[in-house]
């Protein structure tokens, strides 16, 4: 029996207990998800014991496995609330539980709540998005959240009412939205208010385009210097890793792909096995916009990854390269996670520069690679931009050339 793993079989009472009640008969694949996913000793035997009181608790009220959904754990919570108090931690490892019954269809999938009007709206136009104009599952989050205050305001308890939706509404939106936000933040929002506002107009709620209404956000190109580490402040980032230790081991490597090859935080999380070929010493990275990029492999990266893989990864069998250290050991779920990484190495460095996130050392790597000759073309290609003008912010990082540029003083001006 799987379970084992976690309990001494010379113990036979603790392993039929374990198997009462109407989940007794699938404890045991449980337990062999659970060693999958590299739960430890303490963590695997609490959870198998929780589950097992739960089974036991259903056999008492005459409930099945059928009945098993939110609702049942919910009387169970309140049930243990006074007798056994849980745990932290303890409803997360009933809800996962409830998730694997339902992927074996074991347990029956959750009856959809009908959609309130706001999420009803929010739904359509998604499918809009999705269906008809293309747009990933990223882009369709990011509009949804800029357009969260939006449809609050507009969409109530009966529905919407867009008929009635005015120019004049939506430029006020627009400017309480301005007085606090700052103009990058204006001009993503009004790039998803037209894109709505359009799509109200092709479904024939409105009349006429009201996006023609939102001003044009003033906000200059190469405005602002790129923000990045000295090399010092890089070898300080990567020196703060305990590579004894199997997290500064995964988290080293993740910081000297970003410093050395200017990834992007999504590209560092979703690398997988697959996309190392370490006879050619390429990276196949899954770049912006759903494209495939090869990178070359520097010995040095090379190395550190090599040396997580071998005596860092915990087993999985997730093919990510780069996993949660805590089980269950799976890849990280978006690039904040990476970007975490970099901000908790910074302050472990004692660095504090004005942006902690994953993309300064991206900004790094195109600042040294400037100072020491590379051409803007040449600092593109390595960064993987679509279109020249994005590079173009570097040339202002080349401080001695743009002097020798400057037009001279004139004295008669002071």
């Amino acid at each position: 029996m799987t379970t084992s793993a976690y309990f001494s079989p010379a113990r036979p009472t603790i392993l039929r207990r374990l198997h009462e009640g109407p989940l007794g008969p699938y404890i045991d694949e449980y337990a062999a998800r659970l060693v999958e996913q590299g739960l430890g000793q303490s963590t695997g035997k609490r959870t198998l014991r929780l589950i097992a009181d739960l089974s036991r608790w259903l056999e008492r009220k005459g409930l099945a496995v059928d009945d098993v959904n939110e609702a049942t754990l919910e009387r169970y919570r309140r049930f243990r609330a006074r007798t056994w108090p849980m745990r932290f931690g303890d409803p997360i490892a009933l809800r996962r539980f409830l998730d694997r019954m339902r992927d074996l269809d074991i347990c029956a999938s959750p009856l959809l709540a009908p959609l309130s009007p706001r999420a009803q709206v929010q739904d359509d136009f998604n499918r809009y998005l999705s269906q008809d104009i293309g747009l990933s599952s990223r882009t369709l989050e990011h509009y949804a959240q800029l357009l969260d205050r939006f449809l609050q305001e507009q969409v109530g308890p009966d529905g919407p009412h867009w008929s009635a939706l005015t120019g004049a509404q939506v430029l006020r939106f627009f400017r309480r939205c301005a007085r606090r936000r700052s103009p990058a933040y204006l001009q993503r929002l009004r790039t998803a208010l037209r894109a709505f506002l359009r799509y109200l107009q092709y479904r024939g709620e409105i009349q006429i385009d009201l996006g023609g209404c939102i001003p044009a956000v003033a906000r200059w190109r190469l405005a602002v210097l790129p923000k990045y580490l000295s090399a010092t402040d890089v070898r300080r980032l990567l020196g703060s890793c305990d590579r004894c230790t199997a997290v500064g081991r995964r988290d080293y490597a993740i910081l000297l792909m970003l410093a050395r090859l200017g990834l992007r935080a999504i590209e560092a999380a979703t690398l997988g096995l697959d996309d190392i070929d370490w006879q050619a010493g390429q990276l196949t990275l899954h770049a912006k916009g759903g494209e495939r990029a090869l990178m070359p492999l520097p010995a040095e990266v090379g190395k550190a990854i090599c040396d997580y893989l071998q005596h860092g990864r915990p087993p999985s069998s997730s093919r990510r390269v780069f996993l949660r250290h805590n089980a269950p050991h799976v890849g990280f779920a978006k690039s904040s996670c990476i970007s975490s990484i970099v901000k908790i190495a910074m302050e472990r460095a004692g660095l504090d520069p004005p942006y902690k996130g994953a993309h300064v050392l991206r900004h790094t790597l195109a600042t040294q690679m400037l100072n020491h000759g590379a051409s803007l073309q040449e600092i593109g290609q390595v960064l993987r931009h679509r279109r020249p003008d994005t590079t173009l912010i570097y040339a202002k990082v080349d401080l001695p050339a743009l002097r020798s540029v400057a037009l001279p003083w004139l004295e008669g001006a002071r």
